[in-house]
């Protein structure tokens, strides 16, 4: 099977009739994404045609508790947890596969982690967030580092974490979103790092994007939960944007508006709020766990927590009623979703040999 080019972060909503983000405006940035990471983002293209329904196409089935998603030029990688409560110390057997675009199997490229979660990659290598921490793994031989290069990032099990590479004073570096009380940025080395904000109590960073010098994300329970702005650099304390999502899960961002999803157990909203600013507008509720919105042709796309069936990934077409309605695969979710320039790549998270990788349509 052949899987077309992965574009990772498409910016652009065809169909909003919002005004975009004024150059240098308050909060907005520059409007562009500048290196914000490569896994599990969409944004949107030409158009108001949602995909079609159905069960797509299955490129790696087998797996034990598949979760995230990252590509380059020529790769699919994936990151494959087999549990989300280990008992054992490092080494596990968690590993990350990797697809080739032009077809094949699905080959291990990394081993022995515990639960691995999100993952980035760069020209050369892959990271890796674990329960011992942030790896870095030689694309080339699969080899990684004999220590972590961070092992307090390591709070992975119950999802939203990310890995955002980006260009910072002319050097690369890493934003960590922890699903913890912390968001960081670290160069790829494991040097220089920087705190850019630190909770208290059960506080829970979920979900980052890295937008021109600004870094947004969303914090959950703890105090003072909503979506927070923070410099690159570091230079000025966070700044506390919007208090009413307490409970934010997952963040993505187009040329217009952030998308966010937040809360569970049949209180689970998909929201989505002008990078401008104003309030959010909710495009679906009542769901068990959603997370990773992105936005294709006019239609927003999501994965929700699922007994069975073929609703886990769902769409909102914002162009016409915004009504809610399955896409396809049988799948219990949540994983990773991915954009294509045409199709959605996803992960569902079953255990056992139930995991799979596919493409929709």
């Amino acid at each position: 099977m052949r899987l077309a080019l992965l574009s990772v972060l498409l910016l652009g909503v065809a169909c909003s009739s919002d005004k975009p983000p004024e150059p240098g405006g308050p909060d907005a940035g520059p409007g562009a994404d500048a290196g914000s990471g490569d896994d599990d983002a969409g944004g949107g293209d030409a158009g108001c045609a949602p995909l079609a329904a159905g069960p797509g196409t299955l490129l790696v089935t087998g797996l034990n508790t598949p979760r995230r998603l990252a590509a380059d030029a020529t790769d699919l990688y994936i990151s494959e947890s087999h549990s989300l409560n280990p008992q054992q110390p490092q080494p596990g057997p968690g590993r990350v596969l990797r697809l080739p675009r032009g077809g094949g199997e699905a080959v291990p490229v990394a081993a022995g982690f515990r639960a691995p979660d999100a993952i980035a990659v760069t020209s050369d290598s892959l990271y890796v967030l674990d329960l011992d921490g942030l790896w870095r793994v030689d694309k080339a031989t699969g080899a990684r580092d004999a220590r972590p290069l961070d092992a307090t990032l390591n709070n992975v099990t119950i999802g939203g974490t990310e890995i955002l590479p980006a260009r910072f004073e002319g050097r690369d570096v890493l934003v960590i979103a922890t699903a913890h009380r912390r968001l960081v940025r670290v160069d790829v080395s494991g040097g220089n790092r920087r705190e850019l904000f630190a909770g208290t109590g059960n506080t829970q960073v979920r979900g980052a994007r890295v937008l021109g010098e600004q870094v947004w994300f969303l914090v959950g329970a703890g105090e003072n939960p909503g979506l927070y702005s923070v410099p690159l650099n570091g230079g000025e304390p966070a700044r506390h944007l919007d208090g009413s999502i307490t409970a934010g899960t997952s963040l993505e961002a187009t040329s217009t508006h952030f998308l966010i999803t937040e809360g569970g157990g049949g209180n689970g909203r998909v929201l989505r709020m002008p990078r401008v600013g104003g309030p959010a507008e909710v495009l679906a509720s009542g769901l068990q766990g959603p997370v990773f919105p992105v936005e294709l042709n006019g239609t927003l796309y999501f994965k929700d927590v699922s007994t069975g069936g073929t609703d886990f990934l769902r769409r909102v077409n914002t162009c016409t009623d915004g009504a809610v309605e399955p896409v396809g695969p049988e799948g219990v979710g949540p994983g990773g979703l991915l954009v294509d320039g045409t199709t959605l790549l996803y992960t569902s998270q079953e255990s056992g040999t139930g995991g799979t990788v596919g493409r929709i349509p």
